[in-house]
């Protein structure tokens, strides 16, 4: 695998936004849970506002192909992950986990005194991947929605 972290650029929301919509929505479908994103043209403009100086981005490329993200909110002294997005085609092929990293050495670097993330309850695999990063689960916290405006 040749994965090369580089750092995101404007041109790159659509294709992450494309990611993000595809990687979220299949894990909240496979356990019974609707979307967080309601469709990609949501996703990309949130990419859009997201790459902006108040974020510290990195992509992903694999063969010259972008396979993920993750994003570092410096707005505030304790910074915050995400989101972090792994194209479903090459999900647990060590993606993640070097995103993470980079999003961690950024933050020691900056020497945030800490770093935050909200994790889907439902989701094991990204949840065992922060434990193994040494994250510590702090509180349940419980996400509700309106209903949609028509």
């Amino acid at each position: 695998m040749d994965l090369v972290l580089r750092p995101g650029r404007p041109d790159d929301a659509a294709e992450c936004g494309r990611i993000c919509f595809d990687a979220f929505s299949r894990i909240a479908h496979a356990h019974g849970f609707p979307s967080d994103i309601p469709g990609t043209d949501t996703a990309t403009g949130m990419f859009e506002m997201l790459l902006n100086p108040g974020y510290y981005s990195v992509v992903a490329e694999l063969d010259g192909r972008i396979v993920g993200s993750n994003l570092l909110d410096e707005r505030s002294p304790v910074v915050g992950v995400g989101p972090i997005t792994v194209d479903p085609t090459v999900q647990n092929g060590g993606v993640g986990r070097p995103l993470m990293q980079d999003v961690m050495q950024r933050a020691a670097e900056r020497h945030a005194p800490g770093i935050r993330l909200l994790q889907s309850g439902y989701h094991s695999r990204s949840f065992a991947l922060y434990a193994g990063l040494r994250f510590e689960f702090r509180e349940t916290v419980a996400c509700l929605q309106g209903p949609r405006s028509e």
